[in-house]
């Protein structure tokens, strides 16, 4: 199918056909006679008409070049898979623990990272929380800026400390309550027990499940952390303690909302997690809002731009004008 972008430059045709071929051009040289041209043996043909036309033959191309005619193809249906999924990290002060090296939070943002690279169909948000919780890049396409803002997460970029898990909850929620996505889910990373906040995790996930939104919990660290300090002397020291995770309590979440818990103990647990998270069932969507446009201006200017140039010289040196 051919289309014209500027299909009004052809109001310039009629002119062009009617200064070269109908309006009748008066001989500026006037002679008193042409028999002795014709007595040479040079005769009044068509022939020094040949050029003119060609010139005007080479207008009308360039005036249909300037139109700007396109090809066009039908709309390209692409049928891909993709959900909206929201990505709540918990960046409190225990993410700290070198119990994974070098600490929890680096492994969890190093895991997401790459969990984001293979989702390039999907929209994804990203929310962190500690003793409060706020969305740090909103539900977007744009994966090198959330990997970007993702790599600049420290313990230190939410300043309330505790853990909040229903108001991060209810922050995911907010992202994904908009999305027309068939399919929303959200995946909660963290290593403690909700101790901060005003909203209740149970609440959250009971609202959860009316959106019809999915939320894999996932719990971080041994049954031990591990925090690194500098002595009084300088010298590196690393102090135990016990693990605050509540299981059971990520647990219930994933089931009332019909995801699933998940435990990683090492970096290599956590990954393996991620890639069964990403082996979840995609939504098919088809998007047929691409046409190909080619251009078909280019070769008619070539063409018009040869013509102008053989009716020049045809016109004007090659034929000699009989009046």
């Amino acid at each position: 199918m051919i289309r014209l972008a500027n299909w009004y430059f052809l109001l310039l045709i009629p002119f062009i056909i009617y200064i070269f071929i109908i309006k009748k051009n008066k001989s500026t040289l006037k002679f008193s006679s042409v028999k002795l041209l014709r007595s040479s043996g040079l005769k009044k043909t068509y022939k020094h008409k040949i050029g003119k036309y060609i010139i005007c033959l080479s207008l009308v191309i360039l005036v249909v070049a300037l139109a700007r005619p396109q090809e066009t193809n039908q709309p390209d249906v692409i049928k891909q898979k993709g959900i909206d999924i929201a990505m709540v990290l918990d960046v409190s002060g225990s993410m700290e623990s070198v119990d994974f090296k070098p600490d929890r939070l680096s492994v969890a943002k190093d895991t997401i990272n790459e969990f984001v690279n293979e989702r390039p169909s999907d929209r994804l948000a990203l929310v962190i929380f500690a003793g409060t919780a706020y969305t740090r890049i909103p539900l977007t396409l744009d994966h090198n800026i959330l990997k970007q803002s993702l790599k600049d997460i420290t313990t230190e970029s939410v300043n309330d400390d505790g853990t909040a898990i229903g108001m991060a909850i209810s922050v995911g929620l907010n992202r994904l309550k908009k999305s027309d996505s068939a399919s929303k889910i959200m995946i909660l990373v963290t290593d403690g027990d909700n101790n901060a906040g005003t909203i209740n995790p149970s609440t959250a996930a009971d609202l959860a499940k009316e959106l019809g939104i999915k939320i894999y919990t996932i719990g971080v660290g041994t049954d031990e952390a591990i925090y690194k300090g500098i002595d009084f002397f300088g010298q590196t020291t690393y102090q135990r303690g016990g693990a605050s995770l509540n299981e059971e309590l990520l647990q219930e979440i994933s089931d009332v909302t019909g995801g699933q818990y998940y435990r990683a103990k090492d970096p290599e647990t956590l990954s393996k997690i991620f890639n069964t998270i990403n082996e979840l069932e995609k939504t098919k969507f088809d998007r047929d809002d691409f046409i190909n446009y080619k251009e078909l201006a280019f070769p008619l200017i070539m063409i018009a731009l040869i013509l102008l140039l053989l009716g020049i010289f045809l016109d004007r040196y090659y034929y000699i004008k009989i009046p």
